[in-house]
């Protein structure tokens, strides 16, 4: 362990103040800070850059990803499956809510994702909704994490999106609800989606 080196007691006190402020100020770090942070660092490949977007914009809210990487004539070109959820089985949304909020939450991650990683090239992009539900089964009961939604899109074709880059993915309220003008991007996204899972008709909301 190093010690602090002999300084007279108000030099100590000062300094360890900076070093209290120093780590206070860099847990208080933005999401688009912390990405800006992974984006600078030279020494990762675009893959480990991807995945280290993914893990600080979703935290535990990532519960899987696959990359998959190919060549063309411009260079590397990435596929990208991921899957995205919640860590809690309550929620305070009405039933009538739950589905098109969840779309929209996928949308906004979505948006977030693409945006921060504009210089990186990308083809198919696929993303999932995993939830953990109460399930009841007679006289059982538990809670089970399930794939309820999924879609598929070209990360390329979003990108290409009137107000894509213009627009801030950030910019929402206290609630990290988007403002109007990520909403009409996010509109626009999901035109783009091709559904190939769609179970919120089972989901019950209590």
């Amino acid at each position: 362990m190093k010690l602090l080196p002999n300084l007279n007691l108000r030099s100590k006190a000062v300094f360890c103040v900076f070093l209290a402020f120093a780590g206070f100020n860099n847990c208080k770090q933005t999401p688009k800070e912390k990405v800006r942070a992974v984006l600078s660092d030279a020494s990762m490949s675009e893959e480990e850059k991807i995945k280290a977007v993914a893990l600080t914009l979703f935290g535990e809210r990532l519960k899987e990803i696959e990359i998959t990487s190919n060549q063309d004539e411009q260079g590397s070109k990435y596929d990208i499956y991921m899957g995205f959820g919640g860590t809690s089985a309550l929620t305070f949304l009405e039933s009538s809510q739950y589905a098109i909020r969840m779309k929209v939450e996928l949308a906004l991650e979505t948006y977030r994702f693409l945006q921060a990683l504009n210089e990186i090239r990308f083809g198919k992009y696929r993303m999932s909704l995993i939830k953990p539900f109460f399930i009841k089964n007679g006289a059982t009961r538990g809670i089970e994490e399930f794939e309820i939604f999924r879609f598929r899109t070209n990360a390329e074709e979003i990108k290409a999106i009137s107000g894509f880059n213009e627009t801030d993915s950030f910019d929402a309220d206290r609630f990290d609800s988007p403002s109007a003008p990520v909403m009409i991007v996010l509109n626009e996204m999901m035109k783009l989606w091709q559904i190939e899972l769609d179970q919120f008709a089972r989901v019950e909301v209590k």
